[in-house]
């Protein structure tokens, strides 16, 4: 088993011969916060304040003929959103954001076969550093 990365104990990124569990598209932005004063005939000036919440998005194809239920691990995620579940998020063991809270999710149902099973979902994922 390949581990590649980890939201605490929630959601572990990984590769084996009976699951594929994997991101792809993943970003990470960081900003800064600045107050701006209008200055009359001059150009406004910038103050800088300090460093804004960091922010990672990243996308997960569920898929069962990969060893994955999309529909649990859909419902598993949405559950620590809604409980505000905070962990590192570490990818290739470094942190990426030392305290990481889910802030969104989007769904793609993909594939739906037969009694409305679920064999293929795409998840939008943004996490934003909680403090």
């Amino acid at each position: 088993m390949a581990k590649i990365g980890n939201w605490g104990s929630y959601l572990k990124f990984m590769t084996s011969d009976e699951t594929v569990l994997t991101f792809t598209d993943m970003t990470r932005k960081g900003t800064v916060r600045v107050a701006k004063h209008n200055l009359i005939n001059r150009k406004p000036e910038l103050e800088f304040i300090g460093p804004d919440l960091q922010t990672v998005t990243f996308k997960m194809e569920l898929n069962a003929l990969l060893g994955t239920r999309p529909r649990k691990q859909e419902e598993k995620l949405y559950k620590k959103m809604n409980a505000g579940a905070v962990a590192p998020l570490v990818i290739g063991g470094r942190k990426v954001l030392s305290r990481a809270i889910i802030t969104g999710i989007s769904s793609a149902y993909n594939i739906v076969i037969k009694r409305g099973e679920v064999l293929s979902m795409t998840l939008n994922i943004t996490m934003t550093e909680y403090h």
